[in-house]
């Protein structure tokens, strides 16, 4: 998260030792749309994701790779507001938390958003320096503060808003809108961040379990 008091977090420590990670905004969206690959099975999921977050001096023993990687899990989805947990009902049960956006399919609205409310073009950035782009954090700050005339954040409230009440002509537009803008389960970004549960998670068990069988 954004600190006013502290630099931005570019390392993770290690035995005494800081190693950088690569934390532009750019390359952890990269990794949300390499959940998506149907393709790479959990584990290769989790070797791609180690090297495209770690430089190549990171050691890779097996103790730095699960404390590396459940740190880092942990930092990127820290929110600023409210509880990373998931909600729970009286019953105990966990309450779908639904997040009506998605860093693939909305991409063209978040840019042209982004120039609008910042005047920060995302795509210029990609031709700086890793260290250079916007950090991840800075990025969720800028995305979380736009404002509501923004075109993705109109999109956003398109699919929040209930048709409950409406009938002729408003229920019709605002349904042809929501089906223009719907999104299919797999682009929601609670989705991917629940496939970077599943994919870490399992990998992350299996190897804590080995290791203490050492």
């Amino acid at each position: 998260m954004i600190s006013l008091t502290e630099k931005l977090n570019r390392s993770i420590e290690y035995r005494g030792k800081f190693y950088a990670v690569n934390l532009a905004f750019d390359n952890v969206l990269r990794f949300y749309e390499m959940l998506d690959d149907e393709v790479l099975d959990n584990d290769h999921k989790f070797l791609t994701a180690f090297k495209m977050f770690f430089e190549d001096d990171a050691p890779l023993d097996q103790d730095f790779v699960i404390t590396g990687t459940d740190a880092l899990i942990k930092y990127i989805g820290q929110q600023s507001y409210g509880s990373s947990e998931p909600e729970k009902d009286i019953a105990g049960n966990e309450m779908e938390s639904i997040k009506y956006y998605s860093y693939t399919k909305d991409a063209e609205a978040i840019f042209a958003s982004f120039v609008q409310c910042y005047n920060i073009n995302l795509a210029r950035e990609l031709y700086k320096p890793a260290n250079e782009r916007l950090h991840w954090d800075e990025f969720k700050a800028l995305f979380n503060g736009l404002s509501e005339d923004t075109y993705i954040m109109r999109i956003i409230d398109i699919r929040r808003r209930s048709l409950d009440g409406l009938e002729g002509e408003a229920l019709n537009s605002l349904q042809e809108a929501k089906d223009h803008f719907s999104l299919g389960q797999q682009f929601n970004v609670q989705a991917q961040e629940q496939r970077a549960d599943a994919a870490f998670s399992g990998f992350y068990n299996m190897a804590k379990h080995q290791q203490e069988r050492k």
